[in-house]
């Protein structure tokens, strides 16, 4: 478990698996909660961990659908790194391309799959170019280097890789040794190294955050004055669609945060020295990127997302120590009281609650998003996953606890509107894969991964949905975090036949 251990009795009874009810469980779109039968390791691609820390095992990671085919990223702990492919069998789960280790104390991971509808990006590092942009159209011969964009065996530092129709851009982020700052490009890539280009140098005056969102075609990226403000800048591939959106004022030491994407509208905050934070809206054009509302330095507002016509945030009193959920209006309008979420350790010191991880299904009408409650050490005191539909009697506290270590967190994923999974722990299992289809009794333990030892725990990470599978990665019986799959299916069986 790493830091951290169980709740206190009372608080770890609430929070076991609902028992079983005699009915299947369907979501609202006709999926069946899938089912421990259905889940299953894809194949073994790793060896067994020199490490032999469950909780820091790599695995496969950087899923991406390409080509209606999941594609990613293998990254060995003895520095070899590999684009991967499956059909979701173990025979249809191939090696596309392979690096060797590179010299030196490490070698930097092959990360930041990105696909167009013909090519599939990405950053890999081999001996004679370094750490530099590849590109794949799915196999082996057709997987190459685009561009030696610094020149040499030195990595370049690429960052926000984003697809913007056929094409992609990306940051290429240089330290100056002349000035001791870091300089910002933006450049793009058709793929070939004629077509991979700088679009504009931003210079050393500036800071560009790590944080953006995608609107359509486009990136959505933030670019910080120094010495001045902040302002949202947008760009579509070429030099006439990357253009400064709006300034979004502020001064100095305005930081934007929570950056999150519903449907065509992203939604962040920008967060002030005062202790003020802002909430605003973008649609990717000038006219539509405004302030929705602002919120005092007396308490934390963190984002959540959008549904219907309201924007979604919480609010967390550092004096009462108690989370709010709020309502803003997007067209405009002061901000609503939900919801306030029950804290049952307000009375035991520091227990401040905080959100990890937040989660909708594409188009989806609900929320999930899961709650840390904070110590005076750096394990949290208590986890849980809750929904909520935008209303009172829709906001649902689903499990507690999910991860109580400080070095592993839980993830949270909507695989539709009414099926999330996330990881959860139990005194007999550990740290497992759970399911929900949003209701407390359609809520439990998808399958014991690291069974039979009792308690050991398959830390599962990166769920995503691929077609008619979900794939994650989990710590199992090869003593290495493997790629596994659980299988959607319309057809049910009772929840007792499941587990």
């Amino acid at each position: 478990m790493g830091c951290g251990g169980a709740l206190p009795e009372e608080q770890t009874e609430a929070g076991l698996a609902q028992e079983p009810t005699s009915a299947p469980e369907v979501t609202e779109e006709g999926l069946c909660l899938p089912t421990a039968a259905g889940t299953q390791r894809v194949k073994t691609i790793l060896p067994p961990s020199e490490l032999g820390i469950p909780r820091f095992a790599m695995g496969p990671g950087g899923f991406v659908d390409f080509k209606g085919t999941l594609h990613f990223a293998v990254n060995f702990e003895d520095g070899r790194r590999a684009l991967w492919r499956s059909t979701g069998t173990d025979a249809g789960t191939t090696e596309v391309k392979g690096f060797p280790a590179t010299s030196g104390s490490s070698t930097p991971l092959l990360s930041q799959l990105t696909a167009t509808p013909t090519q599939l990006f990405f950053q890999a590092p081999d001996a004679a170019h370094g750490n530099e942009l590849w590109v794949s159209d799915g196999t082996t011969a057709g997987t190459r280097l685009v561009k030696d964009v610094t020149p040499g065996a030195e990595d370049s530092y690429l960052t926000h890789l984003t697809a913007t129709g056929s094409t992609a851009v990306f940051f290429r982020e240089v330290f100056d040794t002349t000035v001791f700052t870091t300089r910002y490009e933006l450049w793009k890539s058709d793929g070939t190294a004629a077509g991979t280009v700088r679009l504009r140098d931003f210079g050393t005056t500036v800071d560009v955050s790590y944080l953006d969102a995608k609107v359509g075609n486009a990136l959505l990226f933030f670019v910080r004055e120094l010495e001045g403000g902040i302002a949202l800048w947008r760009t579509d591939g070429t030099s006439a669609g990357t253009v400064q959106l709006k300034r979004l004022d502020a001064g100095p030491n305005t930081f934007p945060n929570d950056v999150r994407t519903s449907g065509a509208l992203t939604l962040f905050k920008l967060d002030e020295s005062s202790g003020l934070s802002e909430l605003w809206k973008s649609d990717g054009t000038a006219g539509g990127t405004l302030r929705l509302a602002s919120f005092g330095s007396t308490r934390s507002m963190r984002v959540l997302g959008a549904l219907g016509a309201y924007a979604y945030v919480t609010t967390t009193s550092y004096s009462t120590q108690y989370m709010v959920l709020y309502r803003v209006p997007l067209a405009g309008g002061n901000p609503e009281p939900v919801f306030t979420l029950p804290n049952d350790y307000t009375s035991q010191g520091e227990a401040f609650p905080y959100i990890d991880a937040v989660s909708q299904a594409s188009g989806g009408s609900k929320l999930y998003f899961s709650v840390a409650i904070g110590s005076n050490g750096p394990a949290p005191r208590d986890t849980q996953l809750w929904v909520t539909n935008g209303t009172a009697g829709g906001t649902t506290l689903l499990r507690r606890p999910l991860s109580l270590s400080d070095e592993y967190s839980s993830p949270v994923y909507a695989a539709a509107d009414n099926l999330v999974f996330f990881s959860a722990y139990d005194t007999a299992t550990g740290i497992e894969p759970w399911v929900s289809n949003g209701t407390p009794s359609g809520t439990r333990l998808l399958k014991n991964i690291a069974a039979p030892a009792q308690g050991d725990s398959s830390y599962p990470r990166e769920f995503f949905r691929q077609g008619s599978r979900v794939y994650f990665s989990a710590y199992d019986d090869t003593r290495n975090a493997q790629l596994w799959s659980s299988a959607l299916s319309n057809t049910c069986v009772a929840p007792e036949d499941a587990l």
